[in-house]
């Protein structure tokens, strides 16, 4: 990738994630990598193009490494914690994938949602659900692997508020701390096979 391209994306994605796809022109853009709007559409057709091509280079990577935690030899409890600790460490360790993803779920346009549902996510989570299957043949795996992405992703959501609340610790912040708690709930409803 060349550099200029690479520029772009890396601004693009620091720009959609703060103010989300509406709120960001191609001038935006243009003028935070320092180069003019028509060079711009040399590297990207228009805004639609660039856009897919900061959510597939900013999730695919992402995909790819829960994918590599949801599968191998380990035992399935394993491969399945593998898969929240990995998660809640992306969620905590790259703010613009978190603030990213937020936004794709507010702004709702279902060409976008159905492109990283299908293309980038879609082999991780189906992935997850055999495993979930294979964990508790009798659950609902589409839905489990929503609510324990959720239980994942919430308090990285809720992090600015939750400070606030009463007994708020540093703690609670940890990706392997948030880790730990869900899969605690989690086994207590997989019974035991966890």
């Amino acid at each position: 990738m060349s550099n200029t391209r690479t520029a772009i994306l890396k601004a693009a994605i620091l720009l959609f994630s703060k103010r989300g796809y509406e709120g960001v022109s191609m001038r935006n853009i243009a003028g935070a990598v320092n180069i003019s709007t028509p060079a711009l559409y040399n590297h990207f057709k228009d805004k639609q193009s660039l856009y897919i091509a900061v959510i597939t280079d900013t999730f695919e990577n992402k995909s790819e490494l829960l994918l590599q935690a949801l599968t191998g030899q380990q035992k399935p409890i394993l491969r399945l914690q593998n898969f929240i600790t990995r998660l809640s460490e992306m969620l905590h360790d790259d703010p613009d994938f978190r603030r990213l993803m937020q936004r794709e779920l507010l702004d709702g346009d279902e060409k976008r949602l159905r492109y990283l549902a299908q293309e980038v996510f879609g082999s991780s989570f189906q992935c997850m659900m055999d495993l979930l299957i294979e964990l508790k043949p009798d659950c609902d795996a589409h839905s489990l692997a929503v609510i324990i992405i959720g239980m994942v992703q919430k308090p990285y959501e809720l992090n600015p508020l939750d400070r606030f609340f009463p007994g708020s610790q540093q703690q609670h912040k940890d990706p392997a701390y948030i880790s730990k708690q869900v899969m605690a709930v989690l086994s207590a409803y997989l019974g035991d096979r966890a």
